[in-house]
């Protein structure tokens, strides 16, 4: 039989061409013969190398067998997609199920969890997971992967969540290592929830949020909070579905609430109640569904600011450091911090949601600057953003419309805090063209009247509901005498205050103790650390005055002092109730302010030195901290040094004599604490 196929001269050339076009790159390169062998031909895979092919449409060098890699992953795609869409659906019925039986009956279920704890923890520190996590978001061929929301799928997730300290698989002991206060996996069956409370009180305690925990730090509007509550509350009413047919986010937004409204509520007794934390571990069964999937970056940043929320209440359950840097870069990453012609045509609606999400980011961010002495996270010359409109559709009666406007003032005082900070308190290796000091003189003549223009324009406080802290006035002053010493007290750029500002450090911090006092009588402390943060400095700032300055002594009364150092002694006291860090405050406060009134007594009675010695000792045994045993993921324990740092300033500029002081040489605040000598700053 013949070639059923005539020959022609062009078949001969065809298969040459065709041969040619065909073989692999590094045949082509070599002008060697390609077998054209699939997956690899014979000189590829004799020398071990790919062997590959050149796309001209991606313009790029990609395997031979390209076409079925990508094939062979999107099956694989589809089948772990309908993998998670099947324990989604189961993972909501046993959640709703375990909401409503008693903690400790399902314990047995444990071991049928969807997702085994070894996984997931297998998954957070392979690195073959993370890439394999990462490779979900790069389905087409030109996108580029954005580490946020829906892009960064599991891999987000478990940073958000490596920020709370908090076992939501088992009981955490008070004897438990620091390491394994993190959440290892997110079965819902052996983690204490909570069930819903009645209607009537979850309206208070939605009432409670707004009004008294996060005023000042609005993430949420009280018109979504409703509607989350109407849907959450209608479906369970209905008992026909339960909780089993309401959306993760509505559930997480409910439960973050309570938890929230729940915080530091005093139980009969002078005990605490666990609801808030159970609240927050049913919300926290929410969040990695919520930040793996979420079909916006605007939800996704509200799910980071709520749990920052709970977590600036009760520290002790994560780190407010960590979220608050993935929330702002998040911000950054959505261009809420710079509002172009674009971003200002956006449904006003939308745009207030931007502003509101940017600015309480900005405040979280601001405060832990302030109190940690830490650099900002954002420039303020890097910010072109406007405030939320208060009289947005959104809010729902003149109480809201008051509770934005307020919100927004309080912004403004951030922002001139934050100002302070930069000029007096900004770290700098030296100054350049680039980047120059600025003029002390002229600046602080401009910041003043700005801060008395602030004070002058808080809004009407009797216009606010009763409950608000808003209508506090201890509060108000509270902000303005804590903003007023952060600009006049000693500083790295003034070391030396002028007379003049001794004085009035000397009389803010009074101020600013008895306002604390007042707001510690009526139960509005409600971020307890920031608090003892300032009341300490407060009580510090008003000795360092006393010891510096003869004209602040000369005008000062000794009972004024002792009033003032007492209930400065006794409100940290009753703070270290619920925020045991405190305690070294307070006793180290109680010794220096004991040395000061017998100093000043003494010199009432023509006797100028004073009887130190005890004093001293007293108070090194009441200092068990050090430099070492500060935690940069725990913003709290800054408490140990640096207001120790300021102290050893405020003896040092004091030049407390050491003629009568009996520790065996030269006196020296390095020995007493134990601590390497750091500058004040």
């Amino acid at each position: 039989m013949g070639d059923p196929l005539p020959r022609t001269p062009n078949r001969p050339l065809s298969n040459r061409l065709s041969r040619s076009t065909n073989a692999c790159v590094r045949c082509r390169r070599r002008k060697q013969r390609c077998d054209l062998r699939y997956p690899k031909c014979s000189s590829c895979e004799a020398a071990q190398v790919p062997c590959l092919a050149y796309d001209s449409e991606k313009q790029a060098e990609v395997p031979r067998n390209y076409v079925s890699i990508l094939e062979a992953e999107v099956r694989q795609l589809k089948s772990e997609l309908e993998g998670l869409r099947r324990q989604s659906v189961s993972t909501a019925i046993t959640s709703a199920a375990s909401i409503s039986t008693p903690a400790g009956q399902d314990d047995h279920q444990s071991d049928s969890s969807p997702m085994d704890a070894s996984t997931v923890r297998s998954a957070a520190s392979d690195p073959q997971e993370v890439v394999k996590s990462m490779g979900l978001v790069m389905l087409e061929s030109n996108s580029q992967p954005r580490f946020m929301g829906t892009s960064s799928g599991v891999t987000f997730a478990k940073m958000v969540l490596a920020c709370v300290k908090a076992d939501i698989a088992m009981p955490i002991s008070s004897s438990a290592p620091r390491s394994s206060l993190r959440i290892t996996a997110p079965p819902p069956q052996s983690s204490v929830s909570s069930s819903l409370p009645p209607r009537h009180a979850a309206q208070h305690i939605a009432n409670v949020y707004f009004q008294y925990r996060t005023p000042h730090v609005p993430v949420l509007t009280r018109s979504k909070v409703n509607e989350v509550l109407e849907r959450v509350y209608g479906a369970f009413e209905s008992h026909q579905h339960g909780l089993s047919e309401v959306e993760e986010k509505d559930l997480f937004i409910a439960y973050i609430v309570f938890a929230v409204g729940l915080c530091s509520l005093p139980a009969p007794g002078g005990t605490r109640y666990t609801q808030s934390e159970n609240c927050f571990n049913s919300a926290l069964r929410c969040v990695d569904k919520l930040l793996s999937y979420s079909p916006s970056d605007l939800e996704t940043l509200t799910v980071v600011l709520l749990l920052a929320q709970y977590i600036a209440l009760n520290p002790s359950k994560g780190s407010l450091w960590q979220l608050t840097g993935i929330a702002l870069r998040l911000c950054v990453d959505l261009g809420l911090h710079w509002e172009t012609e674009a971003v200002l045509s956006m449904p006003q609606a939308i745009l207030d949601e931007r502003r509101r999400l940017f600015w309480a980011t900005y405040r979280f961010d601001r405060i832990l600057v302030i109190n940690l002495g830490r650099p900002f996270g954002i420039a303020d010359q890097s910010i072109n953003s406007g405030f939320p409109d208060p009289y947005s559709a959104q809010n729902m009666g003149t109480t809201d419309v008051y509770i934005q406007r307020m919100a927004n003032h309080i912004i403004s005082l951030y922002k001139l805090e934050s100002e302070i900070k930069h000029v007096l308190y900004h770290q700098l290796q030296g100054a350049t063209l680039a980047y120059p000091r600025a003029n002390y003189p002229l600046w602080f003549r401009d910041v003043q009247p700005r801060l008395r223009a602030w004070k002058d324009e808080i809004p009407d406080i009797t216009k606010a509901d009763p409950d608000s802290i808003y209508s506090q006035q201890s509060w108000w002053d509270a902000r303005w005498y804590n903003a007023i010493l952060l600009l006049h007290r000693p500083n790295p750029l003034v070391p030396h205050p002028t007379t003049e500002s001794l004085q009035t450090c000397f009389d803010a911090a009074c101020q600013l103790i008895k306002a604390i006092k007042t707001l510690q009588r009526d139960g509005k402390i409600s971020v307890v650390w920031q608090w003892v943060h300032s009341l300490f400095l407060a009580g510090l700032t008003m000795i360092f005055c006393l010891w510096e300055s003869p004209d602040v002594r000369e005008k000062a009364h000794v009972l004024d002092v002792m009033t003032a150092t007492q209930d400065c002694a006794s409100t940290l006291t009753a703070l270290a109730e619920r925020f045991p860090d405190a305690s070294g405050c307070r006793d180290a406060f109680e010794t220096l302010s004991a040395a000061t009134l017998k100093w000043l007594m003494a010199r009432e009675q023509g006797n100028d030195q004073p009887m130190l010695g005890n004093e001293i000792t007293a108070l090194k045994q009441h200092m068990p901290f050090s430099t070492t045993a500060w935690r940069a993921d725990e913003p709290t324990s800054i408490f140990p040094d640096e207001p120790y740092e300021f102290a050893e300033y405020l003896i040092t500029a004091s030049q407390w004599p050491t003629s009568n002081v009996d520790m065996g040489g030269p006196f020296s605040l390095q020995d007493m604490f134990e601590a390497p000598n750091t500058e004040f700053g």
